[in-house]
């Protein structure tokens, strides 16, 4: 459902009621949207609104987790921070002040801020940990990630007063249906919408869809969004029970602990962010002049509730926990249900991605459609058994790189070698223990990692042998550019000559070429200064370039002088030339301080013919004729028959 495209939010907007910030706040929103704002735009706005700008120092050096030098003025926020943080943290702390309390009597808005604040402290350090994003941002998103349900009990707070009552003690899913119902979308469509209207990212938008029930998102498993997702989701647990009564923290506390070797969080390091979450949230209280509330012990909560430790043994504990975990897509073919079963249910617990096939023809059709990095195939089954897979996967390219796991019941080494010869990477025998297939699976893992690692490194390879290819296309064209006129310079126009000379010799074409200089060039710098000295310049080099022809190459060739490399033409043709150049440059209106400068130029045309053997004598033979055009009067083109 996009909300953003239909009459909801401006149905709400409308009303005047929505939860948006207000003041100098929505200034500053307002401003550090606008691409030509600065830094000192946005200090001098917060500045005007005192008790804002302390409330930013304050929260930012509680961000900031002291970890650098103290921030102490707005321009340190903005420094430190950045403007897009700043605007969100301001967006914040502004929906805290202004909204605290509201005219829906069933909604708590004093537990729904202390959720949204624990919400974002926890989001804050659990980003950090995993090095996901920033901070200080995922802070905010955390804060605001249920602002929907704030618009509703505020905008329709009677009719959601009633819908409160009817939800009471009832699932999630049952209270958005409800609001479908009442409102036309539900909270957390709601915030997607606002969060949209507000400009965050659109991958945050999608965040706050989804991370009450991030198993419903499409968000890409394994992605840094999707763990960033599954972040704010156990953010929002962390959040859950630290407000819950004795009697629900045990059920709690198993989620929490699900979610966090979900996303590879240890217990210790799960205790450590919830210490941290307990600091901060103090420092918050003062901050926004909050009720004092008490936060549990994580170590009491995480060792110390029977309910979490019976929730944690009902599937198989992957024994790599504390170590970086690499997610691998494996296919487990077997045409036994049981064993199946058993081997699927270890691979989710040790986080992997499943997929199954029943014999061999079926595995070639999933690995055809969702090609794994991992399969692990049973020896016996109907129709095409596991060596006859593995040998038809090691005959094709794509699939020739694939880690296989044969599965057997037989302990023979001739049957071991059997499958190495067939193409297996390793080979388990029947009945295994748990143990046994997670440290094969952890081996399959380094390798499988290492190919993937050498895949991408190809494909920088690839990549920066392209922008190099590109960045030294681009210097080359540097080097032979004149900056200021954008024309081929010198060292350029000689190299072009060199080759049409050898083109000339070869094929007896004629060549002819201009040497020309702009008349009276030092008054121009003398009387108006260097930049109009430069503005005739551009001006001649761009007349010049309009005025050849296109197989002509016009260069600087230095200070005021050019040079007009000619193929295929003799004296006459290049005179004409010469003299379009002169009249064009003549027709020049150039002002300067209210006054009217006059370009000309003179020009010097010889060609290549009997008696000039090398380029010196061509450009020498120009070089006279043009000096016999300054000495004629200027604004002259002088040739030599």
């Amino acid at each position: 459902m996009e909300i953003a495209e239909n009459s909801i939010l401006a149905h709400l907007k409308s009303s005047g009621r929505l939860p948006t910030p207000k003041g100098v706040a929505l200034e500053v929103i307002n401003l550090t949207q606008r691409e030509d704002a600065s830094n000192q735009d946005i200090v001098r706005l917060i500045g005007a609104d005192p008790a804002l700008s302390a409330r930013v120092i304050r929260a930012a050096n509680v961000l900031l987790a002291r970890s650098s030098r103290p921030v102490v003025t707005i321009t340190d926020a903005v420094t430190v921070l950045g403007a897009r943080a700043l605007r969100q943290l301001v967006l914040g702390i502004a929906l805290i002040a202004d909204y605290r309390h509201g005219p829906c009597k069933q909604f708590d808005y004093q537990y729904f801020w202390t959720h949204s604040l624990l919400t974002g402290i926890a989001a804050r350090h659990l980003a950090a940990h995993a090095r996901l994003a920033a901070a200080e941002e995922v802070f905010v998103l955390g804060l605001l990630g249920n602002i929907g349900q704030l618009a509703l009990s505020t905008v329709h707070h009677k009719e959601y007063g009633e819908l409160l009552n009817l939800a009471k003690d009832k699932a999630l899913d049952e209270l958005y249906r409800l609001e479908r119902e009442k409102f036309g979308c539900d909270q957390a469509e709601l915030s997607e919408a606002m969060l949209a209207d507000m400009h965050f990212p659109k991958i945050y938008q999608v965040i706050v869809r989804h991370f009450s029930q991030p198993e419903v998102s499409k968000v890409t498993e394994g992605s840094r969004d999707w763990q960033l997702l599954h972040l704010l989701h156990l953010a929002s647990l962390i959040a859950d029970v630290c407000l819950a009564n004795q009697a629900k923290r045990g059920e709690l506390v198993a989620k929490i602990r699900r979610q966090a070797a979900r996303v590879a969080i240890e217990v210790a390091e799960l205790i450590e962010i919830g210490d941290a979450c307990a600091l901060d949230w103090l420092d918050w209280l003062a901050l926004m002049n909050m009720g004092a509330m008490h936060i549990p012990s994580f170590v009491e909560l995480l060792t110390h509730q029977p309910d979490a430790v019976a929730a944690t043994i009902e599937v198989p504990q992957w024994p790599y926990a504390n170590q970086d975990n690499y997610k691998m897509r494996v296919l487990v073919v077997e045409h036994d249900l049981n064993m199946l079963d058993l081997f699927k249910s270890m691979l989710v617990a040790a986080g992997h991605s499943v997929l199954t096939a029943r014999d061999g023809v079926e595995a070639l059709k999933v690995i055809a459609q969702q090609p794994p990095q991992v399969v692990i195939s049973d020896w016996l089954m109907p129709h095409m058994d596991g060596l006859a897979l593995c040998r038809k996967l090691r005959e094709t390219y794509d699939q020739r790189n694939m880690y296989i796991i044969i599965l057997t019941a037989q302990r023979s080494s001739d049957r071991l070698v059997e499958a190495f010869e067939a193409g297996a990477d390793d080979c388990m025998v029947k009945p295994l223990t748990q143990k046994i297939f997670f440290a094969r699976l952890r081996a399959a893992q380094r390798v499988v990692q290492l190919q993937e690692e050498l895949a991408f490194d190809r494909e920088q390879l690839l990549r920066f042998s392209k922008e190099l290819a590109a960045s030294n296309e681009h210097l080359q064209r540097l080097a032979l550019t004149d900056a200021l006129t954008e024309l081929p310079n010198r060292r350029f126009a000689m190299e072009r000559l060199e080759q049409e000379w050898a083109l000339s010799e070869r094929g007896g074409r004629t060549l002819s070429c201009m040497m020309v200089d702009i008349d009276h060039f030092k008054d121009i710098n003398d009387k108006f200064g260097h930049q109009a000295g430069d503005e005739a310049l551009i001006a001649v080099a761009h007349a010049m370039r309009q005025s050849v022809r296109t197989q002509d190459v016009v260069c600087r060739y230095g200070g005021e002088e050019f040079l007009v490399i000619c193929p295929e033409a003799d004296i006459d043709a290049a005179y004409q030339g010469a003299e379009r150049l002169r009249l064009n440059v003549a027709a020049l209106n150039m002002k300067n301080q209210g006054a009217n400068i006059k370009l000309t130029i003179s020009i010097g045309v010889a060609e290549k013919k009997k008696g000039i053997a090398s380029i010196d004598d061509l450009l020498s033979h120009a070089d006279e004729c043009l000096y016999a055009a300054k000495d004629g009067g200027r604004n002259l083109t002088v040739f030599e028959k």
